[in-house]
């Protein structure tokens, strides 16, 4: 059996101060005709409560059902969750868009399946 490694994604937590500062000396580099090497693409917040707004306890909980029970749907996940479908589907977006889950096509309709193995929080101080 092949070994697999886990991936993780990173989220980072830091001030919006820091997120400015980081671009700038990246465009200034560019600006200079200095090399910029690639940036491993991250999603970032800009305190704890803005992480803990978009990762529920309800969300975290929708990651594990996925990573256990590979639903075919988000109408299966709403029902293993014991949720409705319309808050399960909002859920889903916003784990989306944090780059966290994808859905894979089945038919006429798309699962939700994981798009790493977990994710490490990143806080700069």
């Amino acid at each position: 059996m092949p070994n697999m490694k886990a991936t993780f994604k990173t989220i980072i937590i830091k001030s919006q101060e820091q997120m400015l500062n980081e671009c700038a000396e990246t465009m200034n580099a560019v600006m200079r005709g200095e090399p910029v090497a690639p940036q491993e693409p991250e999603y970032s917040f800009t305190s704890f409560e803005a992480f803990r707004r978009a990762m529920t306890p309800q969300r975290f909980a929708l990651l594990r059902l996925i990573r256990e029970k590979r639903p075919d749907s988000i109408k299966e996940l709403a029902a293993l969750a014991g949720r409705d479908m319309k808050n399960v589907s909002e859920d889903v977006k916003i784990l989306l868009e944090m780059d966290l889950l994808e859905l894979e096509k089945r038919g006429k309709t798309k699962a939700p399946r994981l798009h790493y193995d977990g994710f490490r929080l990143e806080v700069a101080v």
